[in-house]
Parts: structure tokens; C-alpha cells; sequence
């Protein structure tokens, strides 16, 4: 294979001849490693598997196992280890023997699993905490119907209506984790079903306002919606979708007694939607992560929210296939703000829509 092909490779590639030394370092491995490739060039893999070694802090025991696998080469198993760089990677090395060098010669592709071990453990807290989001729910339901139907007890009227109601709402919630991982899965397959029209937002952010307050006496809402909201083109189901799964994470994130505010202001061709909430607030770093599928700022062990992980990247979701952008806002202690955009109905398609409409009830 030709010199410029194993350059441009895009995982990194070593090749070491059959007397033990460096013949080709490509550029990927060199980035990966914060090396030059000139400086190693016919020196001893030993020594760059030493000197990798240190980038790990586990120099003694790395170093050795880098080497034995060498001597082995394709005989054995592929390798992992982490480095210590400024942005900490897993890198998973693969050795394989080189045509014709049955006297040592061999390479290895050296693979940066940073992101593969990361959507792993993503996906393992998710399967870990949709198991208890659906255990809860059914352990009430199976635990009051069990109750109901008990034959040496006669439950009076208003004693059933209540188990019949908690029954319900869990029956409720079951059903939203269920949604939420179907409507994920279209997220992420393109396939999310959006019907436009114009929108009075006003209207709907009131509705989504006032449901959320009925959730909870723990917080408390204020709305600061202009007297006159120009409509915009959503799909107003879709739209409540992200404002609850909003109002649902704000909520969750709040201290007993604090206050949830939603806002609505005209901004150049867009209406922009925000919610602050009076939370811990969200690291820095972690800003643009809460939109990603799985995540959750605080970790599974230590969480004390319930909840799928999957609200906000259903809500950005949502939001770009109308055109918008969604984003957060937030330092830590200070609370968080979530804002989005969402195009205004333009007067030319309006008059277009409703001469579209006044067509169909015609032809109806």
C-alpha cells in the first residue's frame, strides 16, 4: 500500500520493521499522541511504547503489556487504555503482522473509542434508569389493584376511586416514558411527524403554563407574554411537547418554593421562547451535553430527579424540524434559562394558508 494512503488513514497507524523499529508513524496517530513523526522515525517501538506509557500514569504496567503484545502481535486481543491529556481519551490498539515480516515486522492502528465508551455508558445508565421509570409506576399499579381486589376487605366508594385514580396516573406515566422513547427513536431516524399551521403561541404556552401548575404546589409560575404575539408556523402538539418536557425539567431542578418563569419576545423573524427556573444551575461544560439523548447532569448514582434523560433532546428535536434553535443558558447556583425559537407566520403565507383552507371546507 502506497505511502500517501497510510497517512490519510483515519485511525492512527504505526509500523515497525523487522528490527524493532519505527518505520511510519501516520499523522493521525501523531495528533492522537501529541508527537512528530520525524523525531521517531528508526528509533525503537520500545521506547515510543515507554514513552506512550507515561501519558498514561501507569508507566510500569502499561509499558510491558505494550511490548509483550507486540512480540505476539496478531495472536492476541486488542488493548485499551486511557491517556492522560488534557481532554482525557480511551484509545483501543489492534496489532496485526506485516506481509512478509515473519521476522518481527508488524503494525498496529491505534483507535480513539473516546466517544464509543462514552455512548456505552450512556446507554447502559439509560437501560438502568428506564428499568426503574417503569418498575415504579407498575409496582403502584399492581400493588393497588392487588389491594382492590383483595376478598376480606370491603373498600368504601371514595377508597376505591382514590386506588382507581393513583392507578391512572401511573397507568399515565408509563404511557409518557413509552412516547418518549418512540418519539426519540423518530428523533433520531429523521421521521418525526410535524403539522404546521399557524400557531397562536400566547395561547399555547397559557395551557402548558397552567397544566404544569397543576402538577405541583411545590413551585410556583409567572408568565411575561406581550399583549400581541404574532402566530407562528408549529405544530401545536409538538410545541406543548417541548414546552412540558421545559416546565417538567425546570420543576424537577427547582427548590420547593421556587419560582418558574416563561417568557415570549419578538426577535427579528422569530418568536423566542424561554423558562428560567431558580435551580443549582449547569456547569459550563456541560451546556450544549443536556440536549444529548441519555444524559443527565447529575449522575445515575447521585441523581435525585426522576425522569428518562431523554426530555431535552426530544425537545431540540421538535424544535429544529421547525426551523428553530434551542439552547441553554446557566451558571452554577444561579439557575438555569432554556430558550427557543420558532419562526413567525410571514403575512404572504398566512393569506396563502387561509386561501388553502377555504378550499379544503369547500371541497369538504
Amino acid at each position: 500500500m502506497a505511502r500517501d494512503a497510510l497517512t490519510s488513514l483515519a485511525d492512527g497507524l504505526l509500523l515497525v520493521d523487522d528490527a524493532g523499529r519505527i518505520a511510519l508513524l501516520n499523522p493521525r496517530a501523531c495528533a492522537l499522541f501529541g508527537v512528530q513523526e520525524a523525531l521517531w522515525l528508526s528509533l525503537p517501538a520500545a521506547d515510543f511504547y515507554r514513552a506512550l506509557a507515561q501519558q498514561t500514569g501507569q508507566e510500569q504496567n502499561l509499558a510491558p503489556r505494550l511490548e509483550h503484545y507486540a512480540r505476539r502481535a496478531a495472536d492476541l486481543p486488542r488493548l485499551e487504555f486511557a491517556l492522560r491529556t488534557p481532554e482525557p481519551r480511551t484509545v483501543e490498539a489492534t496489532w496485526f503482522r506485516l506481509q512478509g515480516g515473519a521476522r518481527g515486522g508488524y503494525g498496529v492502528l491505534w483507535r480513539d473509542v473516546t466517544r464509543d465508551k462514552e455512548l456505552e455508558r450512556m446507554k447502559s445508565q439509560l437501560l438502568s434508569t428506564v428499568s426503574h421509570e417503569l418498575r415504579t409506576p407498575l409496582a403502584s399499579i399492581k400493588g393497588f389493584a392487588t389491594t382492590l381486589l383483595r376478598q376480606d376487605v370491603r373498600w368504601d366508594e371514595a377508597t376505591q376511586r382514590e386506588f382507581l385514580r393513583i392507578i391512572e396516573e401511573e397507568s399515565n406515566r408509563l404511557e409518557e416514558l413509552i412516547d418518549n422513547l418512540l418519539d426519540m427513536s423518530q428523533v433520531e431516524a429523521g421521521a418525526l411527524r410535524i403539522q404546521k399551521e399557524p400557531v397562536r403561541l400566547r395561547r399555547v404556552v397559557r395551557e402548558a403554563v397552567e397544566q404544569a401548575q397543576r402538577r405541583t404546589e411545590a413551585h410556583w409560575f409567572e408568565t411575561d407574554l406581550p399583549a400581541e404575539l404574532p402566530r407562528v408556523w408549529a405544530d401545536p402538539r409538538r410545541i406543548r411537547q417541548v414546552l412540558n418536557n421545559l416546565l417538567e425539567n425546570a420543576v424537577k431542578y427547582s427548590p420547593d418554593g421556587g419560582q418558574i418563569t416563561v417568557r415570549c419576545e419578538v426577535e427579528g423573524a422569530n418568536v423566542t421562547v424561554s423558562v428560567a427556573d431558580q435551580g443549582q444551575g449547569i456547569p459550563p461544560d456541560m451546556l450544549e451535553r443536556v440536549f444529548e439523548r441519555f444524559f443527565q447532569v447529575d449522575g445515575a448514582s447521585t441523581r435525585k430527579t426522576g425522569g428518562s434523560g431523554l426530555g431535552l433532546a426530544i425537545a431540540k428535536g421538535i424544535v429544529e424540524a421547525h426551523g428553530g434553535t434551542i439552547w441553554a443558558e446557566a451558571a452554577p447556583g444561579q439557575g438555569s434559562i432554556f430558550r427557543f425559537t420558532l419562526p413567525i407566520v410571514k403575512e404572504l403565507d398566512l393569506r396563502q394558508n387561509d386561501v388553502r383552507l377555504g378550499k379544503d371546507k369547500f371541497n369538504g
